[in-house]
């Protein structure tokens, strides 16, 4: 065994000693430098392989993106060097991030999902991952009767090696209930899926997230804080759950939490500044500017109207001495927002971010 290769080798195994995130990152590329330098494609493709995931679970996404690039033209060029369903299965990651960045056209993202189906089947594979990540798709272009109809071909598609674990199975069920306005059918499949104790890298904790707008509407506030707890630690060292820290903002304002809601707030803020993840940075600031004016128009900040807040210097309305007006942080998030908003509708060719925010009004005129 080389130096080079050895060096490689340890910093891959610190790496993956690590939790998810910048320091994981950041080992890896370290360990990627010294693969490209020494020039072995075979080490140069395992490398970028962890280090795909690494992005993608860690938030980082934007590298995972150029990274996958980087593998998919080498598995081409390589014909039965490299596996192909480890490629696949990283496809879906690629597939199901693209449509967070508004600079991805809706044809390029078609492109990629009409590839990955063409290369599943040919793998001997059948479409219900592709299936699902059209429903997801169609979902978010706000094309309801497409969504649902490719939510019925991936749930009557045969179940294969490239269709989710068990656990985001369950999970998909969960956010179709969800979709659908059945709270209640939403909760009974997430208790089932907690009481299995399904798991894999983003199951529960994106289930705890999902589920705690549809208990308050259940009026179930007690098991609704129960999960708010339990999930909340489950991912709040992770900014690839930027969106889901978001939804746990959005519980905050609406249960008038609003000490831990701005504690959420000031401690998560920073991580939208180093994610390059347009959605989430979308929903954080969205669930921001609720909690804002829930904050403004609450008793806690009549006499005031003012919030001390310990926020780093490149935050936007900086204030030296701590101390922010609470009208000003709205006003900023709901136009930080809005841009995003804009360039989402854009892109999508649909008025459906905009509408977003708007719900995020009424919540806020609504009494507790």
């Amino acid at each position: 065994m080389s130096d080079s290769t050895d060096q490689i080798l340890q910093l891959l195994r610190q790496s993956l000693d690590l939790n998810e995130g910048d320091e994981q990152i950041s080992l890896q590329e370290q360990a990627l430098r010294l693969a490209d330098a020494f020039g072995d494609l075979s080490i140069q493709y395992r490398v970028r392989e962890l280090y795909v995931r690494a992005c993608i679970f860690g938030g980082a996404p934007e590298k995972g993106l150029v990274a996958f690039s980087w593998l998919l033209s080498q598995f081409d060029r390589n014909p039965g060097q490299f596996d192909e369903w480890s490629i696949l299965w990283k496809y879906k990651w690629i597939i199901g991030i693209a449509s967070h960045f508004p600079h991805v056209s809706k044809p390029r993202i078609f492109e990629m999902l009409d590839d990955f189906s063409e290369r599943s089947l040919k793998a001997g594979f059948g479409l219900r991952a592709a299936y699902t990540h059209r429903y997801r798709l169609e979902r978010f272009w706000d094309n309801r009767e497409k969504a649902l109809g490719y939510y019925e071909n991936m749930r009557s598609a045969p179940i294969d090696d490239l269709a989710n674990c068990s656990a985001c199975e369950l999970n998909e069920q969960i956010g179709f209930s969800i979709y659908q306005g059945d709270d209640l059918k939403a909760v009974n499949q997430g208790g089932e899926l907690l009481a299995l104790e399904k798991k894999c890298a983003t199951v529960p904790q994106r289930t705890y997230a999902s589920l705690l707008l549809p208990l308050v509407r259940l009026g179930r506030l007690r098991q609704a804080m129960i999960f708010h707890r339990r999930g909340y630690e489950l991912i709040e060292s992770n900014k690839s759950f930027i969106d889901k820290l978001a939804d746990h903002l959005i519980f905050l304002a609406v249960t008038r939490n609003f000490e831990k809601g701005v504690e959420v707030f000031r401690k998560h803020y920073p991580l939208t500044e180093r994610n390059h993840d347009a959605l989430h940075r979308f929903h954080f600031l969205r669930a921001a500017w609720l909690l804002f004016l829930r904050l403004a128009d609450s008793g806690q900040a009549a006499q005031t109207g003012n919030l001390t807040l310990a926020m780093p210097s490149t935050f936007p309305l900086y204030s030296e001495d701590g101390v922010y007006d609470i009208g000003k942080l709205a006003e900023w998030s709901k136009h930080e927002a809005d841009e995003l908003a804009a360039r989402f509708d854009k892109r999508n060719e649909t008025d459906f971010f905009a509408r977003t925010l708007k719900e995020m009004e009424d919540m806020a005129e609504a009494r507790p």
